[in-house]
C-alpha cells in the first residue's frame, strides 16, 4: 500500500508514518509539507492508494486544495482530509466536494487504522461528532417525519434510538471496541453490549459494520454528507 501524507507539521507526519507502518505491513509512506509538493508527488507517480491532506496546511485554501487534488489523483485513489480542529459543516462540505473521508487527528492508533481500512474498503469515514450533532433529528426527514433506513433486507428507524444509543453508535463508527466505548461513556462493558443489542434490533442489523454502514447511508440520503 502506498500513502501520500501531506501535513505541515513534521512531528505529525513522523508519528502518522510510524503508525501506518505499524498497522499496515509493507506500507510505503511518501510525505509532503504543503499542498504543492503533494501535487508534485501525484503528478510524478500517480499510484497512491490513499492521499491524506491536512485541511489547514499551506496551499489548501479551504476546500480548493481538495478539489485540485481530486482532479489530479487517480480515480482509484482515496482522498481523505485530516484535521485537529473542525466543525460539523467542515466535514459535510468536504464530503459534498468529493472527499472519501474526514479523519480527526485526535483518533488513537487502532481507531485511526480502522478509519483508514474503512476508506480503503470503499466506505466513507466520518468523525463521531457528525452522528452526535444530528441530535434528536437523527433519522428525521426534512418534513420532521421519521425517516427509514434500509440496506440489508429490512428497514430500521433511527428515530427510535435513545440519546445514549446514538452516542454508542457514534463511537462505534470510530472503530472503538466495547471496552473503549465503556470507558469513554463511563459505563460497564455489559451495559455497552446491552445498548448494542438494542441498536441492532432497532436498525434491523446483525453486526457492528452493518449498523455503521446504515447510519452513513441514512445521513447521505438526508443531505448531511
Amino acid at each position: 500500500m502506498r500513502i501520500l501524507l501531506a501535513d505541515d507539521h513534521d512531528l505529525v507526519r513522523e508519528a502518522l508514518s510510524l503508525l501506518f507502518q505499524q498497522y499496515f505491513e509493507g506500507c510505503e509512506v511518501v510525505e509532503a509539507g504543503a499542498l504543492d509538493p503533494a501535487l508534485e508527488h501525484i503528478e510524478a507517480q500517480n499510484d497512491f492508494d490513499l492521499v491524506l491532506l491536512d485541511l489547514r496546511m499551506p496551499g489548501m485554501n479551504g476546500l480548493e486544495g481538495l478539489k485540485r487534488t481530486l482532479e489530479k489523483a487517480s480515480k482509484t485513489t482515496s482522498v481523505v482530509l485530516l484535521s485537529g480542529a473542525y466543525r460539523s459543516e467542515d466535514v459535510r462540505h468536504a464530503i459534498e466536494n468529493g472527499a472519501h473521508g474526514f479523519i480527526p487527528k485526535t483518533l488513537r492508533g487502532q481507531a485511526l487504522a480502522n478509519a483508514i481500512q474503512l476508506v480503503l474498503a470503499g466506505e466513507k469515514y466520518l468523525p463521531s461528532s457528525i452522528l452526535n450533532d444530528m441530535g434528536d433529528g437523527f433519522g428525521g426527514g426534512s418534513d420532521g417525519e421519521p425517516r427509514m433506513a434500509g440496506g440489508f433486507g429490512n428497514e430500521g428507524d433511527f428515530s427510535r434510538l435513545t440519546p445514549r444509543e446514538r452516542e454508542v453508535l457514534a463511537l462505534l463508527a470510530e472503530g472503538r471496541p466495547n471496552k473503549d466505548i465503556a470507558r469513554h461513556l463511563d459505563l460497564r462493558e455489559i451495559t455497552v453490549k446491552y445498548h448494542l443489542k438494542n441498536i441492532y434490533r432497532k436498525l434491523h442489523v446483525s453486526n457492528r459494520a452493518q449498523a455503521v454502514k446504515i447510519a452513513l447511508e441514512d445521513m447521505a440520503r438526508a443531505g448531511n454528507l
